[in-house]
């Protein structure tokens, strides 16, 4: 593996940007960011520009895309690059649904110099990382999890076949546009189903919907062939119609 040297960053720590570049410095790792990062759409621009080894992502970044796209689209335009989030305590519930969407180290934003020096080594060594809080959070969400699946466990066979093709859609971080040009319908008629998924599942948004999903099978679909296979037919008989 070739050696980790350089890192973009875009954070939010207690940290003044001379103390930031002279703790990554004594890491042995160059700070690649060119321009100002100040929204997740900057940063996935910066990103295809500087190409770094590392990447350091705040959870409280602001910008229009949800920080699960983004970690999904990093992973897609450089696959070996390492993401580490920095977390805080609103980003309980989404823990699990970064890990799923690519990130390689979580860390809590309070432990930051600490916790990324561990961080560096194990990723070195091409492990994930998980600060001992972060698994903590992730034990408690697991055993919550479980519950939940011993008394739910049923909500996915409520969804209509095209739903299910849509959550199963969200959970690979595919977002609404790229849905309705996938399944040939209107962006609005993806979130009409996106809201009867919210209902049918007792969730309130897209992170919650992606979690139930994962928790409870969703990746049961490759068990039921006819389902992908009936929505792939309707889409190639409308593209044909559409010729």
């Amino acid at each position: 593996m070739q050696d980790l040297r350089t890192a973009l960053i875009a954070l939010n720590v207690s940290l003044n940007h001379e103390n930031l570049y002279r703790f990554f410095n004594n890491l042995k790792i160059q700070i690649s960011n060119r321009s100002t990062i100040n929204t997740k759409e900057s940063l996935l621009l910066e990103l295809e520009n500087t190409k770094p080894n590392f990447l350091f992502i705040s959870s409280a970044l602001p910008g229009v895309i949800e920080l699960s796209e983004v970690l999904v689209k990093a992973k897609k335009l450089l696959p070996n690059t390492k993401v580490t989030i920095i977390i805080n305590e609103n980003d309980k519930p989404k823990i699990l649904n970064y890990l799923t969407s690519g990130a390689d180290a979580l860390i809590w934003g309070e432990n930051f110099l600490e916790s990324t020096e561990l961080a560096m080594k194990q990723l070195k060594k091409e492990q994930l990382f998980l600060c001992g809080k972060t698994t903590l959070e992730l034990r408690t969400i697991l055993q919550t999890h479980k519950v939940e699946t011993l008394s739910n466990k049923d909500l996915l066979e409520l969804l209509t076949a095209r739903e299910t093709e849509v959550l199963h859609s969200l959970t690979q971080g595919v977002n609404y546009k790229q849905i309705a040009k996938l399944l040939f319908i209107s962006e609005s008629t993806v979130k009409t189903h996106v809201n009867n998924i919210f209902t049918k599942l007792n969730v309130s948004d897209r992170t919650q919907a992606v979690l139930y999903a994962l928790r409870h099978g969703i990746e049961s679909l490759a068990k039921k062939p006819n389902i992908l296979r009936d929505i792939t037919n309707e889409a190639l008989h409308k593209n044909q119609l559409s010729v």
